[in-house]
């Protein structure tokens, strides 16, 4: 790795989620995140190869938020796979804070899809399951008119200066983990009796 436009691989997540709050989200995900070493690093290459960790303090997390509901279910689909399949060839940039995108699509009126993918040498997995599971707390104190409390450190299992450039895989979570507000143990519902704000299965 010798020039600053190398890219890095990703960690992907994609969650189906039934009537998420997008600003609320957004929010939930910037309490935890923001002011965080996560959202400020940066990474260059350094005379051994290691990876050196640069710090933007300007950097925040930001939730780009689209809209497909004028298309077709079966195209949306098509669209999706093909968006996923890109970012995930595609890499991230290593001199861009943060070294994470989330996307939140909305499908219908109450269904939407969310995918988030980080530079590997950011964090690892287990981390990223644990920054999710926290968003979903963030979120749920939002709700009920609460401050969420904003993260310290960084999640375990996050990477330390001088991290190897060693290649890292592209992982969805699996069939059955719920990580975020899934049925039954997401968010309290603000509407109807029973019913819930977010609801997710991972995909």
């Amino acid at each position: 790795m010798s020039a600053i436009s190398e890219e890095l691989r990703t960690e992907q997540f994609v969650l189906s989620l039934r009537g998420v709050l997008p600003y609320v989200y957004e929010h939930a995900w910037q309490s935890v995140l923001d002011g965080t070493p996560l959202t400020r690093t940066t990474l260059r290459p350094g005379p051994d190869g290691r990876l050196r960790r640069t710090l933007r303090p300007d950097a925040r997390f930001r939730l780009q938020i689209v809209d497909w509901r004028a298309t077709r279910a079966e195209v949306q689909d098509a669209r999706l796979a093909e968006r996923l399949a890109g970012e995930s060839a595609a890499g991230l940039p290593l001199d861009r804070a943060p070294l994470m995108c989330a996307t939140l699509i909305r499908r219908s009126d109450r269904n939407w899809t969310f995918a988030w993918r980080y530079a590997r040498e950011l964090m690892d997995r287990r981390a990223g399951l644990r920054v999710l599971e926290e968003v979903a707390d963030a979120y749920a104190v939002l709700l009920r008119g609460g401050t969420p409390r904003r993260a310290a450190t960084p999640p375990a299992g996050t990477t330390a200066t001088g991290a190897t450039t060693a290649g890292a895989t592209r992982a969805v979570a699996p069939s059955g983990a719920r990580p975020v507000g899934a049925v039954g143990s997401g968010p309290p519902g603000t509407g109807a009796a029973g019913s819930r704000p977010l609801e997710a299965v991972a995909r």
